[in-house]
């Protein structure tokens, strides 16, 4: 039975793992905070202080944020510490208040969605400033630099990156048989690098800010308001096997996919990012919907609940394309029949619908 909701600030912390907890992140947060430009390290460094939230107390996590900051800020400087307070602090407050003013669940997603790329976009703008260009020109200017001052260690690694495949050397050079690289030749070959590099990141990291934020938003809410509910307190929670894009939704999401990628096609240098950005949130969407339609296999089968946080794990981090493939089809035949199942009820997840 469920008992009427606790205060998320209030309620109860568990304190062998309030201490665990606070101590791991002690230890671990030098490399989490050296990495906190990566986009999954991004994505789930809110996610997992939300689980702290609704799983251990308060004090665990306002202790491992106050942690994650300070290794920022000893690594960084102050810049560093504004950074990562501004992209975990924000989010973070925003999905608990949701919760605490019993925010429908799909409402305080989209809150928490929008806020994580307001922080992403707002550390984004602060580095770009103090770079005193865009971020792009920036992380490119500084690897340019990097392998200019490294020597005859960044000739090896110029060299490696040919053999490997990932670029290609000047024409009529054959770098293999060179002990040194020549100053032309290498200066060729940084060039080439930086180029490849500005050209990939302009699309990256729009693309990572988007699919970070629906991340943190949607798995953010889910990490936490399942923690509360673990303690028996009454908060909205639709199930992971019911999650599911509406009918009428699938076919806009679709339908706007094929324009931009057209619309790429004859005007790229105006419309490459917004279609790569879009297509990053719509294969994120389909994936996550294709591991619902998986999980709902498995709870119809009665399997173990175990199963379903494998097929998650699996499916999020892993095997993404083959989730949204799966999640596709569902959209699209609805081969599990979940969806004729879940709709025979009025969908919780279509604006259209009577209050």
């Amino acid at each position: 039975m469920e008992k009427q909701r606790v205060s998320i600030f209030r309620q109860k912390n568990k304190k062998g793992l309030t201490v665990l907890s606070i101590v791991l992140c002690l230890v671990l947060s030098p490399a989490l905070s050296a990495m906190m430009f990566l986009p999954n390290t991004l994505t789930m460094m809110p996610v997992v202080l939300l689980l702290l939230l609704g799983y251990v107390g308060p004090v665990s996590a306002l202790g491992c944020t106050a942690a994650l900051i300070a290794a920022s800020g000893f690594a960084f400087g102050v810049w560093g510490l504004l950074c990562m307070a501004l992209l975990l602090v924000p989010v973070v407050l925003v999905s608990a208040f949701a919760v605490e003013r019993e925010e429908p669940f799909w409402q305080s997603v989209a809150a928490g969605g929008v806020t994580m790329f307001a922080a992403l976009f707002g550390a984004v703008s602060i580095l770009s400033l103090l770079a005193g260009s865009d971020f792009v020109s920036a992380i490119t200017h500084a690897v340019n630099q990097a392998f200019e001052m490294s020597g005859a260690l960044g000739d090896t690694m110029l060299s490696m990156m040919v053999q490997m495949g990932v670029m290609s050397a000047p024409e009529g050079v054959d770098v293999g048989a060179m002990t040194a690289l020549d100053p032309q030749t290498r200066e060729q070959m940084l060039t080439s690098i930086v180029m490849m590099m500005d050209s990939v990141l302009r699309l990256e990291i729009p693309m990572r800010m988007a699919t970070g934020a629906v991340a943190a938003g949607l798995l953010g809410q889910a990490a936490l308001r399942k923690g509360l509910r673990s303690h028996g307190n009454k908060v909205e929670y639709p199930r992971l096997r019911t999650w599911r894009i509406p009918s009428g939704w699938g076919r806009i999401l679709g339908g706007t996919l094929v324009i931009l990628y057209l619309l790429a096609m004859l005007v790229p240098s105006s419309m490459n990012t917004m279609f790569y950005v879009f297509s990053g949130v719509f294969d994120q969407l389909f994936a996550i919907q294709g591991i619902a339609a998986l999980c709902y296999l498995i709870y119809k089968k009665d399997k173990p609940a175990l199963w379903q946080r494998v097929v998650f794990v699996a499916g999020y981090f892993f095997f993404g394309s083959f989730a949204m493939l799966i999640g596709i089809a569902d959209q699209a035949v609805d081969f599990t029949h979940r969806r004729e199942e879940l709709d025979k009820i009025e969908n919780p997840f279509d604006p259209r619908r009577s209050e």
